[in-house]
């Protein structure tokens, strides 16, 4: 068994050897006085670019928030495919196309799920031959969510947003 396990280890590392294999992800804290709300969030990612165009990934997520004395757990997970549209000397613009999937459990009231298709925008900037620096900037699709869950940034319906989703992340690509 042991050396069926570390066969599959070494096969599996032999196929990806040539692959552009990525991880990174970002972290967010947010702590507003005035309306008493704080945020601590992390979004691990894991990516593969298939193609000089194509990539394809997911983003896990766990966010902790704070208001008036009520808190809530909110874990979420989006897989997505991402289509390079410009790439060069390092700079790579994109788009993803995304699902979205969130389950809200607060400390008063009920918990209840969110759910999102849609896109997003981004740009990449390659600092060396392994790290590179990101940044996605709004959302373009459908976003549902149960209207009895409070979400601070996930609000239900069809549209465009730049306010809420600017996002900053860190990739190391093997």
């Amino acid at each position: 068994m042991k050396k069926f396990v570390f066969t599959a280890v070494i096969a599996t590392l032999s196929a990806s050897a040539g692959a552009q294999v990525y991880i990174g992800g970002g972290i967010r804290f947010w702590d507003n006085n005035d309306d008493k709300r704080t945020t601590i969030s992390f979004t691990p990612e894991v990516g593969y670019r298939a193609s000089k165009r194509f990539a394809f990934g997911a983003q896990l997520g766990y966010e902790y928030s704070k208001e008036n004395g009520s808190r809530s757990n909110i874990y979420s997970a989006t897989p997505y495919l991402r289509h390079y549209l410009y790439t060069s000397n390092g700079l790579e613009i994109f788009w993803n196309a995304m699902l979205e999937f969130c389950y809200i459990d607060p400390s008063k009231g009920r918990s209840g799920y969110c759910l999102g298709i849609g896109a997003s925008p981004g740009i990449s900037y390659k600092l060396s031959r392994h790290f590179s620096v990101s940044a996605y900037l709004g959302f373009i699709g459908y976003r549902h969510r149960e209207r009895e869950v409070p979400h601070p940034r996930h609000e239900p319906g069809l549209g465009l947003s730049f306010s809420h989703d600017l996002s900053f992340s860190f990739h190391y690509h093997f």
